[in-house]
């Protein structure tokens, strides 16, 4: 069997639906396949299947799920980048970008039959149009959650001690790199958890290798851990190290963990206030641990308490109302999904996967 990983291509978080497709293949690979079609026309299963197959053979697998509904793929990507099939439908439509040289596309709505479908038009558009108000209203919370996030953040930044974190900083930085290995190549930015119909879903544990030196951060908002992380982005552009950059579900402009896979390092916030990462990667694994809520001011802060203590429960209330929308989202997606199922020949798809893994083996890996 090959390698697995999983992992979230785009989230729903305070700024919307925010897509990080590009970097599923930061390069063109040899070969993209983009499926299109509707909603339980089976492209998920396509993928899991493929993937499967591509695993049992001993190729490494990249999962890359959705965050809408957590048990179904958004992408496949197989080996070292070699071939990547991902969805190209809403919310992250995708076209070929070098039709015929790279990207092609691959139809699934060939395989239902219209007529079906069509008894079922005014479900569809009614069932559609109800997703995607939830969806606005669950963004509507995150936007809201964001304003409480930030005054949570202010009551820290202004009893923290910034220059003794900013010497901290440097000493890990510098531990960081010790034995880094320059390659040049772009950064690739992902998501490692998600906001999703059943929570807050974490895939850390698959992406960090047992035998990696683990760089452990913790703090309550604004006490400078986006600091480190613009530093350390920093230091690994000024060098060229190779980093895969996992942004937070919540809000993709602060940073949850940093992983150098060349040299088997990872740097990563187990502060837990929005993905947990401490079950996912225990302590029993950490290198080194810096805890940034030392340089609060406790005499200072303590006259906040009660106002940080109101915003953090805001926090947590709005990604629990945002969670519910999306899940409400789910269950009608579900029956829109139940529209389209009965009109699919899936016998024509198996088919049609297994002559596609059949090519792929043979242009790509030698196989017959």
């Amino acid at each position: 069997m090959g390698k697995t990983r999983d992992m979230f291509p785009g989230g729903n978080t305070c700024y919307g639906f925010y897509s990080y497709y590009d970097n599923i293949c930061p390069s063109p690979p040899p070969i993209k396949i983009i499926l299109k079609g509707g909603p339980g026309v089976g492209k998920s299963t396509f993928m899991k299947n493929l993937g499967r197959d591509f695993s049992r053979q001993g190729q490494d697998v990249e999962y890359h799920w959705c965050s809408s509904d957590n048990n179904s793929l958004d992408a496949i990507v197989i080996g070292t980048q070699q071939f990547c099939m991902l969805d190209g439908t809403a919310p992250h439509i995708v076209d070929p970008r070098y039709p015929g040289a790279v990207d092609t596309i691959l139809n699934l709505g060939q395989f239902w039959d219209e007529s079906i479908i069509r008894q079922k038009r005014e479900t569809v558009i009614e069932l559609t149009d109800i997703i995607s108000s939830l969806f606005n209203r669950a963004y509507h919370r995150l936007r809201e959650t964001k304003l409480a996030y930030e005054e949570w953040q202010s009551y820290n930044m202004e009893t923290t001690d910034f220059k003794a974190v900013n010497r901290n900083i440097t000493e890990l930085i510098d531990d960081i790199f010790k034995k880094s290995i320059a390659t040049g190549a772009p950064l690739r930015h992902l998501f490692a958890a998600a906001i999703t119909p059943e929570g807050i879903i974490n895939k850390a544990n698959s992406l960090v290798d047992k035998d990696y030196a683990v760089f452990a951060v913790k703090g309550q908002p604004g006490t400078g851990i986006r600091k480190i992380y613009q530093h350390v982005l920093a230091m690994a552009d000024l060098k060229g190290v190779y980093a895969e950059v996992f942004h937070n579900p919540f809000d993709p402009s602060d940073i949850d963990m940093i992983i150098f896979p060349h040299h088997k390092t990872v740097l990563v916030d187990i502060s837990g206030h929005i993905a947990d990462y401490v079950l996912q990667l225990p302590s029993s694994r950490y290198k080194r641990f810096l805890d940034f809520n030392q340089f609060i001011d406790k005499s200072r802060s303590d006259a906040y308490a009660k106002q940080i203590y109101g915003a953090k429960n805001r926090v947590e209330d709005g990604l629990k109302e945002a969670v519910k929308f999306i899940n409400t989202a789910k269950k009608y997606h579900d029956e829109l999904e139940n529209c389209y199922i009965p009109a699919m020949d899936f016998d024509g798809m198996a088919a049609c996967r297994e002559k596609l893994l059949e090519e792929l083996n043979e242009n790509m890996f030698g196989q017959r």
